[in-house]
């Protein structure tokens, strides 16, 4: 596998591929049982006794298209094998991955999780918005949105949801608490506000809350 994924004599073409076609993951387990049990994260591994060679060859999504396992003591014949092994995987999968449009979306989306993750709301409406507008240019995508766009979506509406319930909680503290109520509409201003008609409706709910 080193060999290929450096290109060496007679096998250049192997280096570009693995570069850039394959998410390729070469595993190192102790028995042929265990080989979907990766001791680590992504290589490189380092063999132990009686381990088996597995080599996984995985879609950007995480799917495993094709693997292959054993050993080869002649470096030479191991290295045609695997070499028509990549080949094989490509001619059947084709490039695994993920098509060029689409990895802005992908990256937008992952980002807008860990913002959630780490209660950065806004950033996170930011990032979900850009994978939906992305998605929503038809030169890119000329059929149906890519699934990436509807997840996107349904972010988005959950944090609708969320500043919705805010502000009807803001709504009734304003019964017997302005000074609370005023700060929780701030709040839904500021971390939602990257919704549409968000600002709007908190200034209107501001504008309707007697003086303190």
């Amino acid at each position: 596998m080193r060999d290929l994924a450096s290109g060496v004599k007679g096998y250049e073409k192997y280096k570009k591929l693995l570069a850039e076609k394959f998410v390729c993951l070469n595993v190192y387990c102790t028995n042929v049982a265990s080989e979907h049990e990766p001791r680590g994260p992504e290589g490189p591994f380092q063999f132990q006794d009686r381990s088996v060679p597995v080599v996984l060859f995985k879609r950007w999504d995480g799917q495993t298209l094709m693997q292959k396992l054993g050993f080869y003591s002649d470096p030479n014949a191991g290295r045609r094998s695997l070499a028509q092994y990549i080949d094989k995987v490509l001619k059947d999968h084709g490039p695994v991955v993920p098509p060029k449009a689409l990895r802005p979306l992908l990256k937008s989306y992952d980002k807008g999780v860990e913002h959630l993750d780490k209660k950065r709301t806004s950033s996170a409406i930011r990032e979900f918005q850009a994978v939906v507008k992305g998605a929503a240019n038809k030169k890119k995508f000329p059929n149906e949105p890519p699934e990436v766009a509807l997840k996107a979506k349904e972010k988005l509406d959950a944090l609708r949801a969320e500043a919705e319930q805010l502000m009807a909680e803001a709504a009734t503290l304003a019964g017997s608490n302005v000074k609370a109520a005023r700060k929780q509409y701030s709040r839904v201003s500021r971390d939602y506000g990257g919704l549409e008609g968000v600002r709007d409706a908190v200034k209107k709910a501001l504008a309707a809350l007697p003086k303190e």
